[in-house]
């Protein structure tokens, strides 16, 4: 075995703050395989559905994950849209579909509701209504588009429940440390023992990258939010319906939805990304929820005195053009990495995982 390499953790498992899902599903304690054909790192959208996928495909496929439900798939907002923040990307245009398509066909309850999203732009010059608000500029109603909101962490059980089913051994409290070469395959090093792969895909979070390799350089932690639920008449009044979802589709992003209690969820701020010194994470946190508090009660006169019932951020990597892709390991060939998310990663973290294992089948 030659070449280790560190895939270091820029931050602690636990991210601030607590979204609004429920619990993760609780996963039995497995054991490390040595070897497998297809090694997944990372049991979030995307690294579920590459699995389910290829084992379906007949191949022997195993999932490490260091902590099942507490990446960035239960840190989401739940909204479902095709376009990334540039605007449509390649390969990307009917991912939010792919999604609808796959949750109708497959049963999989995840809550997913599909109505019109409200794009919204910084323009004084469109209609008052149904869009009125104050948020750096005015904010009025540009368009609607196809989508929907679902409950991510649901929506994660689902595809885990498929993979399984599909034969795919998935392997909790696993922490991967490093990668090497095991004659001509890649090897992964964890702190239970190391395992040999014919191919690799890493399908990780913003906390972890390999140590002298970084496909994803733009990092952050995202600030979101959700109020107390709010009456018919104060939605109305804002301009917004039961479910719906909304994004603002220029700078400083704006995106939300309301929720089945009629609560808004809304985001977002952002803090720098902390590497490997988190001492200053707590501070920094509390002072990005209260900026967005604050410009959420800032939004719209009705709004000024909302309560907040919880914040929680959640690390993000993205590519500088936003644009999901896929990344050959420059000291590995059959090491793939799959990320680069540019907001409204829902739908793109589902089709990626699908073109992972497309791809995959040609390396």
């Amino acid at each position: 075995m030659t070449g280790v390499r560190p895939v270091i953790t820029h931050m602690p498992v636990a991210a601030p703050g607590t979204p609004p899902w429920g619990c993760a599903m609780p996963l039995p304690v497995g054991e490390v395989p040595t070897t497998c054909d297809v090694l997944i790192v990372g049991a979030g959208i995307t690294g579920l559905t590459a699995a389910m996928s290829i084992a379906q495909g007949g191949r022997d496929v195993t999932v490490l994950e260091r902590a099942f439900g507490s990446g960035a798939t239960s840190r989401s907002g739940g909204i479902v849209l095709g376009d990334t923040l540039s605007g449509p990307a390649q390969g990307f245009g009917d991912c939010h579909e792919a999604l609808r398509t796959w949750v109708h066909e497959s049963g999989a309850d995840c809550d997913l509701v599909w109505s019109a999203c409200l794009e919204l732009a910084r323009d004084a010059s469109l209609p008052s209504r149904p869009i009125d608000w104050q948020a750096e500029g005015t904010v009025r109603l540009a368009g609607r588009i196809s989508g929907g909101v679902l409950d991510p962490v649901k929506f994660q059980h689902a595809l885990l429940n498929t993979a399984r089913l599909a034969g795919v051994a998935v392997v909790n409290h696993v922490t991967v440390v490093g990668m090497s070469l095991r004659g001509s395959c890649p090897a992964v090093l964890t702190e239970h023992g190391q395992i040999a792969a014919q191919q690799v895909i890493m399908a990780v979070d913003a906390t972890a990258r390999a140590d002298d390799f970084d496909p994803w350089s733009e990092r952050v932690i995202t600030i979101a939010l959700q109020t107390t639920p709010l009456s018919e008449e104060v939605l109305a009044a804002v301009g917004l319906t039961a479910h719906q979802a909304f994004y603002t589709r220029d700078l400083p992003l704006l995106w939300g939805r309301v929720m089945s209690d009629r609560s808004l969820l809304i985001g977002r701020e952002t803090l720098a990304f902390p590497g490997r010194d988190t001492k200053m994470l707590p501070d920094d946190f509390a002072s990005a929820s209260a900026r967005l508090t604050a410009r959420v009660r800032r939004l719209h006169p009705v709004l000024i005195d909302v309560e907040v019932r919880r914040t929680w951020g959640g690390p993000i990597a993205r590519s500088p053009t936003g644009v999901p892709s896929i990344v050959v390991d420059p000291s590995h060939s059959r090491v793939l990495w799959v990320g680069g998310y540019g907001g409204h990663g829902m739908a793109q973290a589902f089709k990626l995982g699908r073109l992972a294992a497309d791809r995959l089948e040609k390396v």
